[in-house]
């Protein structure tokens, strides 16, 4: 499985102490991408999957589970070794927050099993392609074109306080090769950080990298 980066705890897209998954890969290329180096299908970043989900299991009993959100690149591309993490990954935590670029109606009319049995372990989905115009400062969604979809509406209290507690934040990591920002950034953030790299992308101070929450190669805001 193309794993960009896994990162615990992650304290900003979902409410509570999630784990992070960013999947490699996207094809949409969308102006303004929060994770453009996340974009390449690169090979270099598959993970066996009999690696990976025990590396999963160990990284989320580091610390208090809330939920799991996955992201990228975009999950639906690998909807099969999705659906198998998800499966792995269930007995740990029944909240995922999964993000797409597709409508949730595009996954649906594809007929694929695997997308399907992605959508049957999602408790909430974001979808929709990002849209930088749109970008409203809307907590959960980059922007207002997307939709956030409570396909388990036992989580719906949980998201529905998060979204009114307050606004977005950005959570930082210092990863192997820099820092990474966590959550849905500003439309100019990344022209910002070009002009001026010293901008600090965060409100809280960044948490050193721990074997928990360790990264694969590849980092970036996200």
């Amino acid at each position: 499985m193309r794993i960009g980066r896994i990162l615990f705890p992650v304290r900003e897209l979902g409410p509570g102490s999630r784990l992070g998954i960013w999947v490699q890969g996207c094809l949409r290329a969308c102006p303004g991408c929060a994770n453009p180096e996340l974009q390449a299908m690169d090979e270099k970043q598959d993970i066996p999957e009999d690696i990976l989900f025990p590396m999963l299991c160990t990284a989320a009993a580091a610390g208090r589970l809330d939920g799991i959100t996955v992201t990228g690149g975009e999950p639906m591309l690998q909807a099969g070794a999705v659906r198998r993490m998800l499966e792995a990954l269930r007995p740990l935590c029944g909240d995922v927050l999964v993000y797409t670029g597709f409508t949730i109606g595009e996954l649906r009319a594809s007929g694929d099993p695997d997308v399907a049995g992605v959508l049957a372990r999602t408790s909430v989905l974001v979808d929709g392609e990002y849209r930088a115009a749109e970008n409203r400062g809307e907590r959960l969604r980059g922007s207002a074109n997307q939709r956030i979809i409570f396909l388990d509406e036992a989580v719906r209290p949980r998201y529905e306080a998060y979204m009114r507690a307050g606004s977005r934040i950005i959570d930082s990591f210092v990863a192997v090769n820099g820092i990474v920002s966590v959550g849905i950034h500003p439309p100019e953030f990344r022209k910002r950080l070009d002009r001026d790299p010293g901008i600090p992308p965060r409100t809280d101070p960044p948490r050193r990298e721990t074997p928990a929450n360790a990264v694969p190669e590849g980092g970036g805001p996200g």
